[in-house]
């Protein structure tokens, strides 16, 4: 990290040494200039945790259950990194450096891990120091945790209670804290962060590795036994990092030839109304071209070529995919909008798409149209090879957002978790304004998560989905278009037809000529001379039949009255003093109109309640 000096003081209580401080000094750096271009060294600094919960398990309580307060965090496939152990309390200073030679990397995988989900660093407050916590063998009933089964909460943290404890692995509750790092991308060398810090997610037995899913449990540990999350949102706890590099990344220059030649493929993602049925039909026709191109299909009928493509999978049928200008990902409708998320090569069928539709973005007639794509965005592999086809169609049986809005989506365990994830990232997609966001907030659901959606909430497509045929258009060719005040050529002999016809038969009618199917007429009219008559009428509105009036003079008194200002006797009969029941002498009011003590006044308002 470029100094030449570091302290270091003795952790763990010695009875022969009370204290001690270590120092490493070197006369030279470690890295030579050339070394640190070469290398380029990234250093990410957790200097401390402020302001952490205190509730609902008291600090005192910590320090006797839990081990020292930690951070744990791994970036990208380079170890995980853990800090040393602190002493619990509301600020924990860790102080602590990490470097990581990020010159040893691929050309180009930094810039895509930077682009890609923020730094999780997870903040270990609260996990229970299990060396002592031996737990005899019972039977049911006898334990705490017997009185949970069957209800609802119990079920949703099923799969977390039991997956806690595995062979060398213990899940705890904490802290979240997540860092972007997406401005080293704009050439900054150094970044002073404070994260908020959240509760993290249980674990499910869905996420699980298929390593994990074969380790044998080694022990159970009941729901009493695990510490409650802490309340970090409530008690505004935050993680402050520093992270450095030291070569500043230039996104522009060779990084980015670097990109061409290691990641080719590219994303561009099509959101828009479910009436769009002149968009649908391009774009279906487009990708089917595209792909039948690539596969050498061609040659043969439409209707083979759909059948071939939907029969096709590329992880079993086809060797070199990389190498097939082909178009992959799926097309979701629901009822009230078409999503397609589709990838490619990205200087080929993506750019094609890219290329021919970017115009309709600027057209508002037919409604909710986004399009979301960044040519500078690549990638170095296709995520939607796994599905069931080449470009997977799938209809949900209700709209998006009204499946996001049942309550019972979120309980954990009603529906898969690969269908929750699928659900949720694609909510959040049909919201986002630009590629960038999707890529780094990581809303791009994988193949097995597409899967897990049509299979739960999925039902049967029909013709009338996807358009088989051209969805009829209004053309209008140049020879019937006419400047504004005049009639076309053909116009002109329609009307002409017509006039002789109806002359023939009665003058100044009209008629219509097919008795089998309806038909309509219309009257021949000189537009010219309308426009005329039109103006002239309105001309003459100018003036009245005698021509222009004279109001005549008025004084400034006359000119401020108001229009509807009351007569003379109104205004004297308004000046009088108001009578109760004047008009009405004989009869008395149906409710007194006295006032209330100053002591009662809180009953004044139960004055009209009821009569009296």
């Amino acid at each position: 990290k470029g100094e030449k000096s570091v302290i270091s003081r003795l952790a763990a209580n010695n009875p022969k040494v009370l204290d001690a401080y270590v120092t490493f000094t070197v006369e030279t750096p470690l890295l030579s200039e050339r070394q640190r271009h070469e290398l380029n060294p990234l250093i990410i600094r957790i200097n401390s945790a402020t302001c952490l919960p205190n509730t609902p398990v008291p600090i005192e309580a910590l320090q006797q259950l839990c081990v020292p307060t930690y951070c744990k965090y791994k970036f990208h496939n380079f170890p995980p990194h853990r800090t040393h152990g602190q002493i619990h309390g509301t600020h924990v200073y860790f102080k602590d450096v990490n470097v990581l030679l990020t010159g040893t990397m691929k050309p180009g995988e930094l810039q895509k891990y930077l682009r890609g989900p923020p730094l999780e660093i997870e903040v270990h407050d609260r996990d229970r120091n299990m060396e002592n916590n031996t737990k005899e063998p019972c039977l049911f009933g006898e334990d705490e945790a017997d009185e949970n089964v069957g209800k609802v909460s119990f079920l949703a943290s099923k799969s977390a209670i039991c997956n806690s404890f595995t062979k060398n692995k213990v899940w705890h509750p904490h802290g979240v804290a997540k860092v972007s790092l997406t401005d080293l991308l704009l050439g900054k060398k150094y970044l002073t962060i404070s994260a908020p810090i959240h509760n993290c997610s249980a674990p499910n037995t869905a996420a699980f590795s298929e390593e994990d899913k074969n380790e044998n449990i080694t022990e159970l540990v009941s729901s009493s036994s695990l510490l409650p999350m802490g309340h970090y949102l409530e008690s505004d706890s935050l993680l402050k990092v520093r992270v450095e590099i030291a070569v500043p990344l230039q996104m522009h220059a060779e990084i980015a030839d670097a990109q061409v030649t290691n990641c080719l493929y590219g994303c561009i993602i099509y959101i828009f109304d479910y009436n769009n049925s002149s968009l649908l039909h391009d774009l279906v026709e487009e990708i089917t071209e595209i792909n039948a191109k690539a596969l050498q299909l061609d040659c043969y009928p439409v209707h083979l070529i759909g059948m071939a493509l939907a029969a096709l999978k590329l992880k079993t049928t086809l060797e070199k995919v990389s190498e097939l200008d082909i178009v992959t990902g799926f097309h979701l409708l629901d009822g009230a909008t078409h999503l397609f998320v589709l990838e490619g090569l990205k200087d080929k069928a993506i750019k094609k798409l890219w290329d021919k539709h970017f115009e309709r973005s600027y057209r508002r007639e037919d409604g909710q149209l986004e399009i979301l794509y960044n040519s500078q965005l690549a990638f170095h592999q296709r995520l939607y090879t796994d599905l069931e086809a080449i470009f997977y169609h799938f209809r949900l049986c209700k709209p998006l957002f009204t499946i996001t809005k049942q309550p019972l989506l979120y309980v954990r365990g009603v529906v898969p978790w690969a269908c929750f994830q699928a659900l949720s990232r694609l909510s959040y997609l049909c919201r986002s304004k630009r590629l960038r966001d999707v890529i780094h907030g990581d809303l791009l659901p994988s193949a097995e998560m597409i899967t897990a959606l049509s299979h739960q909430y999925g039902v049967p497509l029909t013709d009338e989905d996807l358009f088989v045929q051209k969805p009829p258009l209004l053309s209008v060719s140049s020879d019937d278009y006419t400047v504004p005040g005049k009639v076309s050529r053909v116009k002109q002999a329609v009307y002409s037809s017509l006039d002789n016809y109806n002359e023939m038969r009665v003058p100044k009618n009209r008629f219509t000529y097919c008795h089998e199917y309806l038909s309509a007429t219309f009257d021949p009219v000189d537009v010219v001379a309308a426009c005329k008559e039109s103006f002239a009428k309105s001309k003459s509105m100018w003036l009245s039949p005698d021509g222009f009036v004279f109001p005549g003079f008025k004084s400034s008194i006359e000119s401020n009255l108001h229009p509807r200002m009351p007569d003379e006797a109104r205004l004297e009969e308004l000046s009088e003093k108001w009578q109760e029941n004047a008009l009405h002498a004989n009869m008395e009011p149906v409710l007194s109109r006295d006032r209330w003590s100053w002591d009662k006044r809180h009953i004044d308002f139960d004055l009209y309640k009821k009569p009296p």
